[in-house]
């Protein structure tokens, strides 16, 4: 073959190659993902005091990567029963199986029996997933003990002083029973807070376990928490010849749960809400119970300086960020017990709370160029895809040109 005959089909090839791999085109964007959901079984505040019991937290995104953390109790000075697992691109760490420690009792006036938690998280082929549990054992507080530390002068009294005004205000409640079943239950209850100034439990708490979950598949994103139930029961007297008086107030929470799952391929997300549902119990209520509704705050008045307890449910949320996440949001259920002068602010407890957030993004192809209208051709411009035409032209008039040398020689 004739070296300008091989010269020509090389500038056209050339010509045809610079065709398609015009400058301005730009490159694909990768998909991009995220989900989390964290829960929390109770928030309380004692004296002043804060901390966290059985909080999750499980993560995943497109890296890929996942992360797990779950806290038994969390304060600002220390943890208990605390786990945590991560993963970057493959791998698996943590384990499902819980790690405990008890009893604690790092907090004044605060006794908590156990106190567990588990992590894991791992990248499978890709694909990320976590998960993380937190429980607690049984919950007592007795803030009386601490407040005999402080000056009497300015405590004592006045406790001794609302527990009196407290039983007489019960003695309507507490002389009824007492005649159906022989029992002074008016004497039970004396007892009962008298033994408060010698260690007596207040206020014991029973919360449920906390989960949290994230996943990702061939189609979706999903994402989780669901915090069980708790009971709250406060004065609580001991059986008094083989007959359990109630309690004079009892809180039970149901559970609350989230979801969050976002479509891989761009659908909307779907979020669902379940908030916690409340009853109280207690012989100040009419009718000796009521069912709380969603969005309603119920008190309780006793006798200062004990106070008046508060007992209020939050509604259920869903909403898009400005990110394109959906949110779901089942806020913790608020109790304020005790609020008067006697316990310095009272026990200030949230309970039952989730959160999940999960968003996906696919793939964004590059966009092709918008069509334009012929030009003439002008002079002064080096923009790159005026440079890349002139280029493209050029090698495609050498290659004709040798290719008609070439016929004309034969």
């Amino acid at each position: 073959m004739d070296i300008r005959r091989m010269m020509g089909i090389a500038a056209l090839g050339a010509a045809a190659t610079t065709l398609v791999v015009v400058p301005g085109a730009g490159a694909q964007e990768p998909e991009t993902y995220s989900g989390s959901s964290t829960g929390e079984a109770l928030g309380l505040s004692v004296l002043g005091q804060g901390l966290t019991l059985g909080t999750t937290l499980a993560e995943v995104s497109s890296a890929p990567g996942a992360t797990a953390q779950g806290f038994g109790v969390a304060t600002p000075l220390f943890e208990a029963g605390a786990t945590s697992a991560a993963v970057e691109g493959s791998g698996e760490d943590g384990s499902t199986e819980q790690v405990c420690e008890g009893p604690i009792d790092q907090v004044p006036g605060l006794s908590i029996l156990l106190a567990c938690s588990s992590s894991v998280a791992s990248v499978t082929d890709g694909a990320p997933r976590s998960a993380a549990t937190g429980r607690v054992g049984a919950i007592t507080l007795n803030p009386v003990d601490p407040l005999l530390e402080t000056p009497l002068s300015e405590v004592v009294a006045p406790v001794q002083d609302g527990l009196d005004q407290l039983l007489t205000a019960l003695q309507p409640v507490t002389g009824p029973v007492g005649e159906g079943t022989g029992i002074d239950l008016d004497s039970s209850l004396r007892e009962l807070l008298d033994a408060l100034f010698s260690g007596a439990d207040l206020v014991k708490v029973t919360i449920g376990d906390t989960e949290s979950s994230t996943t990702v598949d061939a189609e979706s994103v999903a994402t989780e928490c669901a915090a069980d139930g708790a009971r709250i029961d406060v004065l609580d007297a001991a059986p008094v010849a083989g007959v359990d008086a109630p309690p004079v107030i009892s809180i039970i929470v149901g559970e609350a749960s989230t979801s969050v799952v976002a479509d891989r391929a761009g659908g909307e997300p779907t979020a669902e809400v379940n908030p916690s549902l409340v009853t109280i119990r207690s012989a100040l209520l009419p009718g000796g119970e009521v069912a709380v509704e969603i969005g309603q705050a119920i008190e309780i008045p006793l006798p200062e300086p004990l106070g008046t307890s508060v007992i209020g449910v939050a509604a259920g949320t869903t909403d898009v960020g400005e990110d394109g996440r959906t949110t779901a949001t089942a806020s913790a259920v608020t109790v304020d017990l005790l609020n008067g002068e006697a316990l310095q602010g009272g026990i200030e407890l949230d309970l039952a709370a989730c959160s999940s957030v999960a968003g996906a993004t696919p793939a964004q192809l590059p966009q092709a160029p918008a069509p334009t209208q012929p030009t003439l051709p002008t002079t002064g411009t080096d923009g790159p895809n005026t440079l890349a035409l002139a280029a493209t032209v050029g090698l495609a008039g050498l290659g004709l040109a040798l290719l008609r040398r070439t016929r004309t020689a034969e």
